[in-house]
């Protein structure tokens, strides 16, 4: 048994841990996500396909989930549920639906809780190593693109890693999901190198211009651009001379310009190459602009 799965089993019942421990050795290593809708069964998501598990989902078992996840403490989690998900050591992300409840107008906490998403971290090292090789020639920003679910933060994770160790460069990560390095108790859960510098939780913008200003990086890694303030807060810092690397959603260049936001990533020329994730989790490098 993998060093994940004993972590996501410490924070289940015993009912629903009995049933993954049952699994082939072989399912457990492709375990992407443990999901649990309450009032029905159990089930895993392994290869993209969800599967049942022998044993059914109910509020006990979802209060247990959740307040083994926030150390019996969720005030302390506040922050993260308004966002609905919890970090966990090793990385792994705990997300949460359920009643929406507010205070002063804005979103403040989960009740009710009817489902929970166990999202398994693993950390795949080498698999940039193609992109890593070609942005050594071409050390110029950055994005990387793939449809939903095809492996973009894994890949991106790991070539801030090896552009940190292997090129030596400084670089800063603007962590707002906690997701990229999932730092707990100021600790990063993966390995991105010995020349980087984390910023969690705050909003990308805001993480950008701080770590501008107060950790002199030669590159700013972040994760899923989704907003026409990223691309400008981006497009702004550019012009200090910072490098980015980025990801979006987005399965091809058409896909890319067809969306009003990523558009302007075409068009403004701020990214030079492109990292195209295609089936099987296969990496293409391109030029972002023929001509460059």
């Amino acid at each position: 048994m993998t060093k994940e799965i004993r972590q996501v089993l410490s924070i289940c019942p015993e009912n629903i841990g009995a049933q993954i421990r049952k699994l082939p050795e072989q399912i457990q290593d492709t375990l992407e996500e443990l999901r649990l809708r309450n009032g029905g069964r159990a089930m895993f998501l392994s290869k993209g396909k969800e599967r049942c598990l022998d044993v059914e989902v109910d509020t006990t078992s979802l209060e247990y989930i959740l307040g083994r996840a926030t150390g019996q403490a969720v005030y302390s989690a506040q922050e993260m549920l308004k966002s609905g998900y919890v970090t966990l050591p090793g990385g792994h992300r705990l997300g949460i639906c359920g009643q929406a409840v507010y205070k002063y107008g804005e979103l403040f906490t989960f009740k009710d809780i009817s489902s929970i998403n166990l999202r398994i971290a693993r950390q795949f090292l080498g698999i940039a190593s193609q992109c890593a090789d070609y942005i050594w020639t071409r050390p110029y920003s950055t994005l990387i693109i793939g449809p939903p679910g095809r492996g973009k933060t894994t890949l991106l994770r790991d070539l801030i890693r090896q552009m940190s160790d292997r090129f030596l460069w400084r670089i800063c990560v603007a962590d707002e999901r906690m997701e990229i390095a999932a730092c707990h108790e100021g600790k990063p859960q993966f390995d991105l190198g010995r020349h980087t510098d984390i910023l969690s939780g705050a909003e990308k913008v805001t993480a950008m211009e701080l770590l501008l200003r107060s950790m002199n990086p030669q590159w700013i890694a972040l994760d899923e651009i989704t907003s026409e303030r990223d691309v400008d807060a981006m497009l702004r810092l550019s012009y200090c001379g910072v490098q980015f690397l980025a990801s979006a959603h987005a399965a091809s260049r058409k896909e890319l310009s067809d969306r009003p936001v990523y558009r302007q990533l075409l068009q403004n020329g701020m990214f030079r190459n492109l990292c195209l994730i295609g089936e099987n989790r296969q990496t293409r490098m391109e030029r972002m602009n023929d001509d460059d």
